[in-house]
């Protein structure tokens, strides 16, 4: 069609004029009607060969279109990490994620034009998205871990037990007396936590617990109302320094959490870069521990 002929075709193709002919019938044969007018006369398609030549162009528009989507489908997978964590993370400098994501907008990003999306999940939706693929890899406390994922230890959060100025405990400095008085004080816990967060409290007539889905809302509700409570001391630190927070005996009434990398195997194996900041993620944890890995 662009050749306007045979002849001038035969030089673009590399083929002689009656291959071309050769293909030609064939296709006609195959379509069952004539496509196009061919000899003396000179060339040019029938009614039906401009309708069979424009179907034909507008094929191969629509399978290059789908090539194109799908590897641009592709390449958004690889380079979209979709990270999970728990709140406040930020404030908590024994978190080995802070060296792994200066690494990765660092070093990483300057190699690999890869971005990353963080969001700020519980521990349950954080397991779910990493199950659904919505996740790549996630960060948190897991109280019960899945079957599916893989989970490695991070470092310990080093949570205190606190309450406000004004409230009659921290008046009190005698554990043991302490201890029994705290089984009758309005107590708030994380939701994944649980009484797992006072496990010294074996009074049955332990006071009911305000139950809450992150620490934000812990906060909240010990700085401005009757409740005690367990904060990672990173996080408590601001208000602890300016008083408007004591710690109960933090020598005795300490808890600690255990946070961990959670990943989906079959999910990393997919995504190189995912795979690369949670190895990043591992790496900075052993820094922080004092060693380096492989030494």
């Amino acid at each position: 069609m662009e050749a306007k002929g045979f002849h001038s075709a035969q030089e673009q193709l590399n083929i002689s004029t009656s291959t071309i002919s050769s293909h030609m019938n064939q296709l006609e044969t195959r379509v069952g009607f004539r496509l196009c007018q061919r000899g003396r006369s000179g060339f040019r398609l029938t009614p039906k060969g401009e309708s069979f030549h424009q179907t034909v162009v507008e094929f191969f528009a629509a399978v290059n279109s789908f090539q194109l989507k799908t590897q641009q489908l592709q390449k958004s997978q690889q380079d979209v990490i979709h990270l999970g964590i728990i709140d406040n993370l930020a404030t908590d400098d024994t978190c080995p994620l802070h060296g792994a994501l200066s690494w990765f907008y660092g070093a990483y990003q300057s190699n690999e034009p890869t971005s990353l999306t963080i969001k700020v999940l519980s521990p349950e939706a954080i397991e779910k998205g990493l199950i659904n693929k919505s996740l790549d890899i996630g960060v948190g406390i897991f109280d019960h871990h899945h079957s599916d994922l893989t989970y490695e230890p991070l470092y310990d959060e080093r949570d205190v037990l606190v309450c406000r100025p004004d409230h009659r405990l921290a008046q009190m400095s005698d554990p043991k007396g302490l201890a029994n008085a705290i089984a009758d004080e309005k107590k708030v816990v994380r939701h994944f936590m649980q009484k797992r967060e006072f496990p010294f409290i074996t009074q049955e007539h332990d006071s009911v617990i305000a139950t809450v889905c992150n620490v934000e809302e812990s906060a909240l509700m010990i700085l401005h109302g009757p409740f005690i409570g367990f904060l990672p001391q990173h996080y408590a630190r601001p208000w602890l320094d300016d008083g408007r927070l004591v710690a109960l005996m933090p020598e005795r009434f300490v808890h600690y959490s255990e946070v961990f990398l959670a990943y989906r195997k079959e999910n990393l194996l997919e995504k190189s870069a995912a795979r690369a900041l949670a190895e990043r993620t591992k790496i900075e944890r052993s820094e922080l521990m004092g060693f380096k890995v492989g030494a």
